[in-house]
């Protein structure tokens, strides 16, 4: 069950303009925690989670390749707009394409963007593969690693956070208490 959600979320964060509406990076975290909780291997969710994200990730690029340049033909007004930057796009991936896969990969911005556009540029997918793959499986080991961690020590993670907070909130009521004060005889003292 565990393995299905880290793929889900993973390809939903992944495939085109679904991570608007699916909070996949964090889902991913949740997942993480959850799954050092029930002592799922670690190995086996950073994997189904890389797969959910090349699979998502496949699904842009073939979208992209597929029917990007026909719906932004189809609008004037976005016909005008996107076309010199989609010829840009495939000048840089034509350049570049494989390190735009990989760090576009990190950017949460862009993440589910790039590769629709890398299939629009006709960057070929046996390059765009193995850049996907690699930053796939660096990323969810990174998101999917994180939660696994936290979830392992959420006791302690709890407890210091408590801590923090109550200290954080005494020294906020003293301050305010002060600088109350201090007003209240700032106004009591004659002009």
């Amino acid at each position: 069950m565990l393995h299905a959600a880290a793929f889900l979320l993973a390809f939903a964060e992944c495939a085109l303009f679904m991570d608007l509406v699916v909070p996949g990076e964090a889902g991913m975290v949740v997942a993480g925690a959850a799954a050092s909780r029930a002592d799922v291997p670690l190995g086996t969710m950073i994997a189904a989670a890389a797969i959910g994200a090349i699979a998502g990730d496949s699904a842009s690029y073939w979208a992209g390749r597929r029917w990007g340049m026909a719906l932004i033909q189809r609008w004037e007004p976005v016909r005008r707009r996107l076309e010199p930057r989609v010829e840009r796009s495939r000048e840089y991936f034509a350049r570049r394409g494989g390190a735009a896969v990989f760090l576009g990969r990190f950017v949460g911005a862009v993440r589910g963007v790039v590769p629709a556009v890398a299939g629009m540029s006709a960057m070929p997918y046996r390059r765009f593969l193995p850049w996907n793959v690699l930053a796939s499986i660096v990323w969810t080991s990174a998101v999917v690693s994180a939660g696994y961690l936290l979830g392992r020590n959420v006791e302690k993670v709890v407890s210091k956070a408590s801590l923090v907070i109550a200290v954080v909130v005494v020294a906020g009521a003293v301050t305010w208490w002060l600088l109350r004060r201090r007003s209240q005889d700032r106004a009591a003292r004659p002009r």
